[in-house]
Order: structure tokens, then sequence, then C-alpha cells
């Protein structure tokens, strides 16, 4: 069984990006995430086809619960709330988590998929992947990681840099991460203005 390298534990507690999280439709003071940046997290540090999913409705009456409603505007309304579990393995790794989760629609298919997307976020808080959203802490966590990408070692090789094109070229060969870091954009800065 293989070990996870320290290039996947960084990317696990890589925070998720600001775009991926969003106040909860229905509950104040709340977040959700949005499932497809988990989906591209488990790819990314699992690799396509590295991970399964696997999804079942619960053997149980209440698994799959039709209910009628009346809207606002006095009109009926179907809504069905599913019940599913979802299994989630990296075999090659050891790792597996199951979750029960549900969610309602007017759709039956969009409620079980619902579910599953529900529960695919939760597994992968288990794992540490957008940990920090359900502690509540993302925002800091997103400045936390950012502050870190801008190391003395960046700043020196800055340093050393003698021309505009010496300081140009570094600055590309930099990940996105740490060219969006402010501070990084305002030490490129000065050192442009300081080169001849």
């Amino acid at each position: 069984m293989k070990t996870l390298s320290q290039e996947q534990i960084a990317l696990i507690k890589k925070p998720l990006p600001k775009e991926a999280v969003m106040p909860h439709p229905s509950k104040q003071n709340l977040s959700t995430i949005k499932a497809i940046y988990v989906t591209e997290r488990f790819n990314d540090v699992f690799g396509i086809g590295g991970w399964t999913i696997k999804t079942d409705l619960i053997d149980n009456p209440l698994a799959l619960v039709k209910n009628i409603k009346i809207t606002k505007a006095g009109a009926e309304r179907t809504e069905y709330t599913a019940l599913m579990k979802t299994k989630f393995e990296a075999a090659e790794y050891g790792i597996y988590y199951e979750c029960v989760a549900s969610s309602t629609n007017d759709d039956i298919g969009d409620a079980s998929k619902g579910a599953a997307t529900d529960a695919i976020t939760k597994i992968a808080s288990y794992i540490g992947i957008g940990i920090d959203v359900f502690k509540g802490q993302h925002d800091k966590a997103l400045v936390d990681y950012s502050n870190n990408l801008f190391t003395d070692d960046i700043k020196s090789s800055i340093d050393k840099c003698k021309t505009k094109e010496e300081v140009i070229a570094l600055s590309k060969k930099m990940s996105d991460d740490v060219k969006s870091n402010k501070e990084f954009r305002l030490y490129v800065t000065k050192k442009l203005e300081s080169c001849k």
C-alpha cells in the first residue's frame, strides 16, 4: 500500500479556492462547498481513476420520501427526499470512508445526486480537504496560505536579480498562487523600480 507523498498532503491541506465556497441556501451562518471543486482536488491528490465513489439508496421505507407541498402561490409541488449512503475509496492508499446524507428536490434524480454530492464534500473533510470550511475559517485559511507562499527564499531570488528582464523572467516561473500574493506583487514592483 502506498503512503501519501508530501506533495499530496500539501494539496489536501491547501484551502479550496474562494469561489468553491458559498453561503448555505437555507441555513444562515453556514457555508456549502461546490462539489466539483472537491472532485477536482480528489483528482489532483489521487489521480484520475485513482479514487472511486459508490452510492446506494438506503434500504429503508424512509430512504425515498415523496411529499406534496403547497407553494406560497397556492400551487402543489411534489418533493422527493433521497437518503443515500456514499462510499469513497482510494484503494492504492488504503483510504476508505462512508457517509450518509440526504437531499430534497422536485426531481427524484436530482434529490439522489444532491445526497451523493453532500456526502462527497463531507467525506473530503474527513480526509482534510476543505476542512477549514467546516471549521468556519475558510477566509482566514486562504489569507494564511497566500502569506506562507511568499517565502524568504523567493525574496532572496528576487533580490539577486540585476535587471528588469531577470525579475520578469523569475516572476513568470512562479506558481499562480505565488503570483496572486499581494506581498509578492509589491516586492516585485519595488524591485522593478530599483532596476536599471
